[in-house]
């Protein structure tokens, strides 16, 4: 299964502020409308999961969805 979303990450204060939405336009339009400079870009992410509890898990677990981390970090 795949779950995919729009997600920009806060920069300034904790993650679970960030914007997560099913639509980039929605992402974009909240960024805009909670001050564009609290977030970093909207981007594209993709989790890919066997069932239900698993992407529980995942969500839950330390650290969270390693998949944001992934779509922001630049590569060196």
């Amino acid at each position: 299964m795949k779950l995919t979303y729009w997600y920009g990450e806060m920069l300034d204060d904790s993650n679970v502020y960030s914007i997560r939405t099913k639509t980039k336009r929605e992402a974009i339009a909240l960024k805009k409308e909670y001050g564009h400079n609290r977030y970093g870009p909207i981007v594209k992410v993709t989790v890919e999961y066997a069932n239900a509890f698993e992407l529980m898990t995942a969500c839950m677990g330390e650290g969270g969805l390693w998949q944001e981390y992934d779509a922001t970090v630049k590569p060196k």
